[in-house]
């Protein structure tokens, strides 16, 4: 209770232009893929994940005991229906714990990246100009594109994936006065 009473003490003290998001500086569509392969992303392996999760595996207790009581079902037969009715919730509330820590330390490991890395294979670029191609996979990079994939890595792979299904923005389309259709004086 008390924290939240601060974090809106805090909130009300800021002015509202700090309040807002952070602007957009690169877009998905300045991704240019290869059509004849498939594009990957860079996500953070098990070593940056962990060092990202701290206290938060205390989250994770709920999904050791449902673990553990289904090996426990194997050797004691009697506990079965008890682990499940009990199980299931515990196996809802576990999973939703574990899927959202798993998006939130993915998150925190990508800001966590300060130095510049290709957003496809993760290959650092230190030391590379910017707009520029990754020695590593070869594909294009801006240092606008890091900074935006970086901020949050899932909803740049959703926007990518959303701006793929868009129509190309130069299709023909057939225009001019519709044929048939009289004007009227007022030039309607």
């Amino acid at each position: 209770m008390m924290a939240d009473e601060s974090a809106q003490a805090r909130d009300e003290r800021t002015p509202l232009e700090a309040q807002l998001p952070p602007e957009i500086v690169a877009t998905p569509a300045d991704v240019r893929a290869r059509p004849d392969e498939p594009l990957t992303w860079w996500t953070p392996g098990w070593r940056d994940m962990i060092g990202h999760v701290g206290y938060r595996w205390i989250f994770l207790i709920p999904a050791l005991a449902l673990i553990l009581g289904l090996v426990a079902v194997l050797f004691i037969p009697g506990l079965g229906p008890a682990i499940f009715v009990v199980g299931f919730k515990l196996l809802v509330f576990a999973g939703a714990v574990a899927i959202s820590l798993a998006g939130y330390v993915i998150r925190c490991a990508a800001r966590a990246r300060r130095e510049p890395f290709c957003i496809h294979c993760g290959y650092n670029l230190t030391g590379l100009p910017d707009n520029y191609r990754c020695p590593e996979c070869g594909r294009p990079y801006t240092w606008r594109l890091i900074a935006e994939y970086r901020r949050d890595p899932h909803w740049f792979r959703e926007r990518y994936k959303a701006q793929q299904k868009l129509p190309a923005a130069d299709a023909a389309f057939p225009a001019g006065p519709v044929a048939g259709k009289r004007r009227r004086r007022d030039g309607t």
